[in-house]
């Protein structure tokens, strides 16, 4: 009876360990990744010759 009990509390060991570093995790993501992947991608699509 030990295998059914051991999911939900390693899930819930995993989320209360997650949570808290989430931002850190996420504010750069957002904040630089994603702006810099939407400047390159606008970048190659008005360089191309023929846009739709």
């Amino acid at each position: 009876m030990i295998i059914p009990n051991l999911l939900p509390n390693l899930l819930s060991n995993l989320l209360s360990n997650l949570l808290p570093i989430l931002p850190s995790i996420l504010v750069p993501l957002v904040g630089l990744l994603l702006p810099a992947i939407t400047m390159v991608l606008s970048h190659l699509y008005i360089q191309k010759d023929e846009i739709l």
